[in-house]
């Protein structure tokens, strides 16, 4: 018995790991979790590169809507600064409008060109309204542009940190947690806002905006066995009384509803919450104002510095995988 302790130490010795860690458990699982919220998503961005500034690389992350977005480039590989030059640089109002440019209609058309905020298509003789405001081919044409270099990746786990895009199956009525298939087919899911981009088809069902049931996923980072969950929140939460005073705001917390009811609950699971929604000016549609967004983003990361630094000493003697 003596011989086969001393034969796991000198092992333990050669691999140059700290004795003190052969009595531990296996590195404690830290798990990243990023919200929805649009436009507000963009205040991830300064968190995440705090997180490599401080080395910290998560063993999950897990993002709805627009944080499906941060995150999946994040995990597939992307630097903190690399997403923030990417947001900057984005021209939001062509991506989000999926029309033509005006220089590409005709001479007969350009009076009646983008006039009116719904169209209406002719279906054998009927008029029937489009299931969506905005044509998603500039965004999905964006997004492949830049999930390209994971095309082949079909297991969500294996790309350079293990991801989950939540959304919503709107057939069936349940949150999907899509753990593989195309990176940008999950992204684009996940951010499927009900009347403003058409639902993804998906697995015989459609998926929308996984906010509609949860916005803030800690729930699904502690049942995939979290031990530290790092959460940034850019939702609004629900609405004062007085904020519902036109038919967009109504239906949009009506849309919300579930998901705002359980987000305290998942804020509560956090052990370190990066809570930007006091800072944030800007509403969801606010893309033009990436940069401020951004900035404002800097604030909640700050404010939670110590904690995030006291976290990076606390894994700096695990072996550290890289973010590549």
């Amino acid at each position: 018995m003596i011989r086969k302790y001393l034969k796991v130490i000198f092992l333990v010795l050669l691999m140059g790991i700290p004795p003190f860690l052969s009595a531990q458990e296996k590195k404690p699982k830290v798990v990243v979790v990023l919200s929805g919220g649009g436009a507000k998503g963009i205040a991830h961005i300064p968190f995440i590169q705090t997180l490599d500034s401080l080395g910290i690389v998560p063993d999950l992350v897990i993002g709805t809507s627009m944080g499906s977005v941060v995150g999946g480039l994040y995990a597939m590989g992307y630097s903190g600064d690399s997403i923030a030059s990417i947001a900057m640089s984005a021209n939001w109002d062509h991506l989000l409008s999926g029309n033509l440019s005006l220089s590409d209609v005709s001479v007969e058309e350009k009076s009646e060109f983008k006039r009116y905020l719904a169209e209406l298509d002719l279906r054998k003789g009927k008029p029937k309204l489009n299931s969506a405001l905005i044509n998603d081919q500039n965004l999905r044409e964006f997004l492949s542009i830049l999930t390209y270099p994971a095309y082949r990746i079909n297991d969500f786990d294996n790309l350079a940190i293990p991801y989950r895009a939540i959304a919503t199956d709107i057939v069936n009525g349940r949150e999907v947690i899509i753990d593989g298939g195309s990176l940008l087919v999950a992204m684009r899911a996940s951010m499927s806002i009900p009347s403003i981009f058409k639902p993804m088809p998906y697995e015989n069902t459609l998926l929308v905006d996984g906010g509609i049931l949860n916005n803030f996923p800690v729930d699904v980072a502690k049942d995939m066995g979290a031990d530290i969950i790092i959460g940034s929140d850019v939702g609004g939460g629900m609405a004062p009384k007085e904020n519902l005073d036109n038919l967009g705001t109504i239906l949009f917390q009506t849309g919300m509803l579930a998901s705002n009811l359980k987000n305290p609950e998942n804020r509560e699971l956090c052990d370190i919450l990066i809570d930007h929604i006091p800072n944030l000016t800007y509403s969801t549609g606010d893309f033009a104002k990436s940069k401020e967004i951004y900035e404002e983003g800097k604030i909640a990361t700050i404010q939670n510095m110590d904690a995030l630094a006291a976290l990076a000493d606390e894994l700096k003697d695990y072996p550290k995988k890289s973010h590549e």
